[in-house]
């Protein structure tokens, strides 16, 4: 399981978050949010940059590491078309 505001990995059953001292909503009614990086959501992000961070300033508390891959994969192709483009 991984705290909602550090994204930082915790016990299963903790109340607390040891890294931040969040308090964790541990409902066994809720579902977990499944937090992966997306194979489909990065080439997006690599085919419009624009997407991928704006996706991360979306979701960057709910799917901390599926939104950094998407950050840093369109902040990357940003900063790559741009040096591309000033070099020609």
């Amino acid at each position: 399981m991984f705290c909602p505001k550090c994204g930082n990995q915790v016990h299963d059953e903790a109340v607390v978050c040891v890294h931040c001292g969040c308090s964790i909503g541990n409902s066994n009614n809720s579902p977990a949010v499944k937090d992966e990086i997306s194979f489909g959501l990065c080439f997006l992000a690599f085919l419009i940059p624009l997407f991928g961070i704006i996706y991360w300033g979306v979701m960057h508390s709910k799917t901390p590491k599926r939104a950094k891959a998407c950050g840093l994969t369109g902040l990357i192709t940003w900063i790559v078309s741009f040096i591309l483009l000033m070099a020609m």
